[in-house]
């Protein structure tokens, strides 16, 4: 039946699917809740409807058997009154109302059947509703708990991708580039003492080297 077809539905799809539909867990298993509680509802109210349909059925045999007895008897009187045209309709009759019997006792054990596989399935919806409300904070923290798992999951999968790493070597020389003129920086213009001081070695050593030059024509 359709309506159980829909707990299958709920419960075997696809993990990963599942888990990205589930934006709130509470909200999900508040729905599956939800849904099985409407699935037991009109699983018992199509019970109700095959037991209302059982005791009619009964009814109406019991009130078939009482006929093909009455026929019966009624052709019995007619043969002793030497009506035999009336115990033949007689006898037509009890034969018409025993197959309606034969029918209804058919139809009575299919519907055994039936609710006998009702009860099965009204159980099994219920021992699962049980089992859910049971386990619903656990299976709130198991979702919520798998969520997380698979968003770090998909964050490290990410960051063994291209675009990540040419991301990663551009900052990496990015960086480089700001240690280089850190250290740059660091090496500054002359001050003006340092300025005037090389100046005045410079015009020393000018000095000294005429004075090497005159006492060296001198001599010649």
């Amino acid at each position: 039946m359709q309506m159980f077809k829909r707990i299958a539905d709920i419960f075997n799809s696809n993990v990963n699917s599942a888990l990205d539909r589930i934006e709130d867990p509470a909200k999900m298993i508040s729905y599956m809740i939800a849904e099985l509680q409407d699935t037991l509802t009109k699983a018992r109210t199509s019970k109700a409807a095959r037991l209302a349909e059982k005791t009619s059925l009964e009814r109406e045999r019991g009130e078939l058997l009482k006929s093909v007895a009455r026929w019966e008897d009624r052709a019995k009187l007619a043969i002793a009154n030497g009506r035999e045209d009336l115990a033949r309709e007689a006898l037509v009759e009890k034969k018409q109302a025993t197959e309606r019997v034969r029918s209804i006792e058919a139809q009575l054990e299919n519907l055994g059947s039936i609710l006998s596989s009702q009860d099965a399935q009204l159980s099994q919806i219920a021992d699962k509703l049980k089992e859910v409300k049971d386990k619903q904070q656990i299976l709130v923290q198991r979702a919520r708990s798998a969520k997380e798992k698979k968003k770090v999951a998909d964050t490290l999968r990410s960051s063994d991708s291209s675009e990540l790493a040419g991301k990663f070597n551009e900052l990496e020389s990015k960086i480089e580039r700001m240690e280089a003129d850190a250290q740059m920086a660091g090496y500054h213009r002359a001050s003006p003492t340092d300025e005037f001081g090389k100046m005045e070695s410079d015009s020393a050593i000018e000095s000294e080297l005429a004075q090497l030059k005159a006492s060296m024509k001198e001599n010649l």
